[in-house]
């Protein structure tokens, strides 16, 4: 057989495979759920007037009894849901405006954190609540750029610094979801038969797994959710 005829060959078993590996390979993402179950634990406390800190694409106004003002910088694709243009790191809205805040895997992305946690506490009233998340053991996915992760203490200690008063801290999923990115990035490092067939038999079990088992440990945790309050005086 001809190279040309060997190459045709292989496009031919390619496009007629497709279909079933979009089926039996799941996406990067698949395995973590709607935004609703990270905030299943906080739903309660989404009241009153909340800023939605480096909103993205998020939309929580279904989870909130109030007012939502979303904060993210120029949306580059016309995707974002800004009500107001700006940098976490320098919030252009008075001190004291929000009854919480909230802020969802973007930490990792900001150049100064500090300065953020800062600006955060300065918009809330007191008695306000921050309801953060950030990622630990997540791979880098920059858009556009990823700076940091975070542990458990490491976020304590940035909301304290800042002088918020750590009400709570949980972890985020089960070992199966951290497993199942880091695998997912690995078996893509190459495109030969072997990670190939390894995607078969490993991301679809992996996520299975994740999407029943309740395994968790705070070493293996994707990332953490925080809660904490600004004192009243």
């Amino acid at each position: 057989m001809t190279s040309e005829r060997k190459s045709l060959l292989r496009r031919v078993l390619k496009k007629l495979a497709q279909p079933l590996y979009d089926v039996c390979v799941p996406s990067e993402l698949a395995v973590f759920p709607d935004i609703e179950v990270d905030l299943q634990p906080v739903r309660s406390l989404l009241r009153g007037k909340v800023l939605n800190a480096g909103a993205g694409s998020r939309d929580i106004s279904r989870f909130v009894e109030g007012e939502v003002i979303n904060l993210d910088l120029p949306s580059e694709d016309g995707k974002g849901l800004a009500d107001i243009c700006g940098s976490v790191e320098s919030i252009p809205i008075a001190s004291s405006s929000f009854d919480v805040v909230i802020s969802i895997g973007v930490l990792e992305h900001v150049k100064n954190p500090e300065a953020a946690v800062a600006e955060m506490f300065r918009v809330l009233r007191p008695g306000g609540r921050l309801i953060l998340e950030i990622p630990f053991l997540q791979p880098e996915h920059k858009v556009p750029t990823d700076f940091q992760r975070y542990t458990r203490d490491g976020m304590i200690a940035l909301a304290t610094r800042h002088g918020f008063e750590v009400e709570v801290i949980r972890g985020m999923f089960t070992v199966y979801h951290t497993l199942y990115w880091q695998v997912f990035i690995w078996l893509h490092l190459k495109s030969d038969l072997t990670y190939v067939l390894l995607r078969f038999l490993l991301l679809r079990p992996l996520l299975f797994a994740a999407r029943r088992s309740s395994t968790y440990s705070d070493q293996l945790s994707s990332g953490f959710q925080l809660v904490a309050r600004k004192p009243l005086s």
